[in-house]
């Protein structure tokens, strides 16, 4: 790895230089209309290659977890922004898998604020972009790090003694396999819903360590769920599966998974034993995708159509899927210049893109790259890395930066995201509301100043 260096490239030769000076590969290509191009999705046609990536606002109402005023007010800008995919961020299914107070909920009583959601962001990309929009929900529970009510009550999928030391969870149980058959029924049951809200797509979301994510990993669990392949990759097949039978069929089914989970072997997802022993009597890890594309090609062979792409738990390393100049507050840098975190996540896209080539694959992890992210974007389509162009961080500082590559051939400098975390910072805090301090500063500036005090606060009573 090479020393952390902060963002200071001023143009696609800094680039080129920068990448050939540590051995780095990335295809970079001036053909940006290649990123207007529509792309034909489960009988739709998307506008163009861009998705606007499922991130928290955490800001829903605390009581009902209905989008508030300023969820509907970060669609409508996502929307008028031109991507022709909106992947709403991730909503708890059930009260007790919420990651905090203000994360989306479905409930049957909170239907109707959906309707309005999804017929906002609708009309503002008619209005502002001019053109349609496809909309994905993604539905999730967050396991070990879930917050109902604020309050720190973590699930988990198995024993990890590394995670376990970590979040201080030795003492805690899995959950059981009578209480995942019921979580089944309560995915079906909020897809559905979210269908009757009009959103085109349902996203089972298997990533960053999230409940579903790590049972994928599960080699030591025992039961229904746990062990074999076969097993641990259960859950979500058979979700899937009841949803595409029990949804319309004007609704799709989808899914955000891991292809990395990094644990010392047995554990992990995306991971081969290396045969060299670490602490605790655990064996170190090497990347092997095999796993991934199985589960990647069989999900496309029951009707998915397409495949949205992370890897890493971000609480530990979001370097891996979010490369970054500053960390959240108390952390260490990166452990290596933020681009080979960039280098990293497209190779893997790649791989996986390359393991069902006919399947659309979202690639992410490129807002460290700026002004200069159009072009990089541009030769991973052109070099078939990926097929569509996820922008989750920086959507949320530029939200129009859609609009402005495909109608100006550039994004303006000034309007990027930054790569400095304070996103981030405000959904661990806690108590704010998400969105970019930096470019949008009137309404979230004040969110990150509440939230970091309050979050001090916290500290100071422990």
């Amino acid at each position: 790895m090479s020393d952390f260096k902060r963002f200071d490239l001023k143009n696609l030769d800094d680039l080129r230089a920068a990448l050939d000076q540590r051995g780095l590969e990335l295809p970079i290509s001036n053909n940006l209309a290649i990123l207007g191009e529509k792309v034909v999705l489960a009988g739709r046609t998307l506008a163009n290659r861009f998705v606007v990536q499922p991130m928290e606002g955490v800001d829903g109402d605390p009581v009902t977890g209905a989008p508030g005023e300023l969820t509907l007010r970060r669609y409508r800008r996502f929307a008028g922004g031109g991507s022709g995919l909106i992947w709403a961020e991730s909503l708890a299914v059930v009260p007790e898998g919420a990651s905090g107070a203000r994360q989306l909920r479905v409930t049957r009583e909170n239907l109707d604020a959906y309707k309005r959601l999804v017929d906002a962001t609708r009309q503002s990309a008619l209005d502002e972009a001019g053109h349609a929009v496809t909309c994905v929900v993604q539905l999730t529970h967050s396991g070990r790090y879930s917050r109902p009510g604020g309050v720190v009550t973590p699930l988990k999928a198995q024993d990890n003694p590394e995670l376990d030391r970590a979040l201080g969870m030795e003492d805690l149980k899995p959950v059981s396999d009578d209480y995942l058959m019921r979580l089944q029924d309560a995915f079906v049951d909020s897809a559905c819903l979210m269908a009757q809200a009009g959103f085109d797509g349902i996203d089972m979301k298997a990533v960053h360590g999230y409940l579903v994510a790590e049972l994928l990993g599960a080699r030591q669990r025992e039961g229904r769920f746990g062990g074999s392949y076969e097993n641990r990759t259960r859950f979500l097949r058979e979700c899937v599966q009841r949803m595409m039978e029990e949804l319309p069929p004007s609704c799709f089914v989808t899914t955000r998974t891991t292809v990395l989970e990094p644990s010392p072997w047995p554990y992990g997802w995306g991971v081969a034993e290396r045969g060299v022993k670490g602490g605790q009597g655990q064996t170190a890890w090497t990347l092997d995708l095999s796993e991934p594309k199985r589960l990647m090609r069989e999900l496309a062979g029951m009707g998915v159509p397409l495949f949205n792409v992370s890897m890493g738990y971000p609480r530990f390393q979001p370097y891996m899927n979010r490369p970054h100049d500053n960390p959240l507050a108390g952390k260490a840098a990166p452990p290596e210049y933020p681009l080979e975190g960039v280098v990293r996540f497209q190779q893997i896209a790649r791989e996986m893109q390359r393991g069902a080539p006919e399947l659309p694959l979202v690639t992410a992890g490129l807002a460290w790259l700026r002004h200069l992210m159009p072009q990089v974007a541009a030769g991973l389509v052109e070099q078939g890395w990926c097929t569509l162009i996820g922008q989750g961080r920086g959507a949320f500082a530029y939200p129009n930066s859609v609009r402005d590559i495909l109608e100006k051939g550039l994004m303006n400098p000034r309007k990027c995201c930054i790569t400095c975390s304070l996103c981030s910072q405000i959904m661990a805090d806690g108590l704010g509301r998400g969105g970019c301090p930096v470019r949008d500063k009137d309404i979230y500036g004040p969110e990150l100043v509440k939230g970091r005090a309050w979050a001090k606060q916290q500290e100071e009573k422990r």
